[in-house]
């Protein structure tokens, strides 16, 4: 097979691999080569655990999703786009739901969906294609980067590991749309992009060398030649893996007729199927979320995508559930910026800053909140909304939360330290116990003061410790000599910021940590 007619057959198949210089003109796109899967799970010493990013593309109306039905001047800002308030689904006193997003709004109720408000970055950038580039990078709005933030996250659990070697299944799949620079490296591409995991197959199915064995020129195109000839290596490793863990896996739920569902679809499958890929990335693509004309309200454009995110986000979940493996994958939509406030002469909205951004799963801290409501009295220069959370809070929380990364490697991987919101079950602190030694919290979450109940079978010095998510010692919430027996304790948190901590409990030789949320 000639170079050409190798890259013709990918783009006609639907492969399509991280970003490479150009060679001949031409994007070349690359296979991760990575470390084999035991010394990546030594290096990581993580769980298994998986994460899902969903991108709506077109920058989606935050105002339109999660409405503020109290608010007079959104109504006055949107005369024909405004959701009424008696067809919202009930949320908060002063929020509701878009009606499409009734799979949400149960999610949220079901303890498995957590909404995060006014989230953007300073001085946000209302390019798509900068935008884009800004939330996949993790950089400030005058950073330019060729890497992405999962890139260099995989990245992390793999220099120290021989070259050239590659595990059994990729890191990071993408399925649909061109090949995002999310999971660039420093040292090349740690995933790969497909559309369907037979047509994947069939693309690169074929046996021996595909380009013949003849030698590349010992020339600087040469060396160039030979890297894509050990991407079409790779990719026939990886081609094999990806069908055979398709065809183990199975679907047990049902799932609506859309292009995301049919994409959720393929990673349950996949995942149910034994791969043991750490990120996936799918969408909404064609910057369907632009809707500058005609964007509708109650029905329309944007509830049909409203609806379309929320049934297959849920049908994705409830087949995690019913595969066994829900406890184990979580994820987020993102979205380049929101739109803004004020309805534009098309019946639509223009892009904008700030929207509010949904994490996801059944290890998440759902059912709730974080952030105010929008503030509209209060808007930038050009009238949108201002930031309430960087969204390299999320990402942390995903690195340091979900993934468990030491607060170094998540500070390497975002460029400088983001505190973490309190989004999900973090790994390690599930509730454990210790024989001779028995430790809860409650009311979790708790506000002002929370009550320590403490069992102990033999007498013994006792330190309870609050520590944050990056393992430092907030303070002593208790510390003394007690007898066997039941003890209580109330144990004031007014001075203590509000977020995610873990409670350490020492008696004697023993240790027990439980998780604990502090909210105001």
């Amino acid at each position: 097979m000639k170079r050409r007619e190798f890259l013709q057959a990918t783009a006609r198949a639907g492969i399509a691999l991280s970003t490479l210089p150009a060679l001949g003109g031409l994007p070349v796109r690359a296979l991760a080569a990575a470390p084999t899967l035991d010394v990546l799970r030594r290096l990581s010493s993580q769980s298994d655990r998986v994460f899902v990013l969903v991108q709506l593309q077109g920058g989606n109306d935050g105002l339109n999703t999660i409405v503020p039905v109290e608010n007079p001047l959104y109504y006055a800002a949107r005369p024909t786009l405004a959701i009424p308030k008696a067809q919202t689904l009930p949320l908060t006193d002063t929020l509701g739901w878009h009606p499409a997003m009734a799979a949400f709004a149960e999610l949220y109720n079901r303890g498995e969906l957590a909404i995060v408000q006014g989230v953007t970055y300073p001085n946000p950038d209302r390019s798509h294609f900068r935008g884009t580039d800004i939330w996949v990078t993790a950089t400030d709005a005058d950073v330019f980067l060729g890497t992405g933030w999962v890139g260099r996250y995989l990245e992390t659990l793999t220099e120290q590991l021989p070259p050239g070697e590659l595990p059994p299944d990729p890191l990071a799949v993408q399925i649909g749309g061109a090949s995002s620079l999310l999971f660039q490296g420093e040292r090349g591409p740690m995933g790969i992009s497909f559309r369907d995991p037979q047509e994947f197959y069939r693309l690169v199915s074929g046996t021996g060398d595909p380009f013949g064995g003849a030698p590349a020129p010992d020339t600087p195109a040469g060396h160039e030649l030979e890297f894509v000839r050990t991407i079409a290596r790779a990719a026939q490793r990886y081609s094999q893996r990806v069908r055979e863990a398709a065809e183990r896996g199975a679907n047990r739920a049902s799932y609506p007729d859309t292009d995301l569902a049919r994409k959720l679809q393929i990673v349950a499958r996949l995942i149910s199927g034994g791969l043991q890929t750490r990120v996936y990335l799918v969408g909404i693509e064609r910057n369907a979320f632009d809707t500058h004309a005609y964007q509708g309200g109650v029905t329309g454009v944007h509830a049909s995508l409203l609806q379309e995110l929320a049934t297959a986000v849920k049908a994705f979940i409830d087949d995690l559930k019913l595969l066994g493996h829900a406890d184990r994958v979580a994820g987020m939509t993102f979205s380049e910026f929101g739109r803004r406030v004020q309805e534009n002469v098309t019946a639509g909205t223009d892009h904008g800053t700030a929207a509010p951004m949904f994490v996801f799963g059944t290890q998440v801290l759902g059912g709730r909140i974080h952030g105010q409501d929008p503030d509209l009295e209060h808007l930038d220069p050009r009238g949108d909304l201002l930031m309430q959370y960087d969204y390299r809070q999320l990402y942390a929380a995903a690195l340091l939360q979900w993934f468990g990364a030491p607060q170094t490697q998540a500070q390497r991987v975002l460029l400088r330290e983001f505190s973490p919101l309190p989004l999900f079950q973090t790994v390690g602190v599930q509730p454990s116990e210790e024989p001779g030694l028995h430790f809860r919290l409650y009311p979790n979450p708790a506000t002002t003061a929370v009550t320590a109940e403490l069992s102990l079978a033999e007498p013994a010095s006792v330190r309870i410790e609050l520590v944050d998510l990056h393992g430092r010692t907030q303070g002593v919430l208790l510390s003394g000599e007690y007898g066997a027996g039941v003890h209580r304790f109330t144990m004031r948190l007014a001075s203590v910021a509000t977020g995610l901590y873990l409670c350490r409990c020492r008696a004697g030789r023993r240790e027990l940590l439980r998780p604990l949320e502090v909210v105001r």
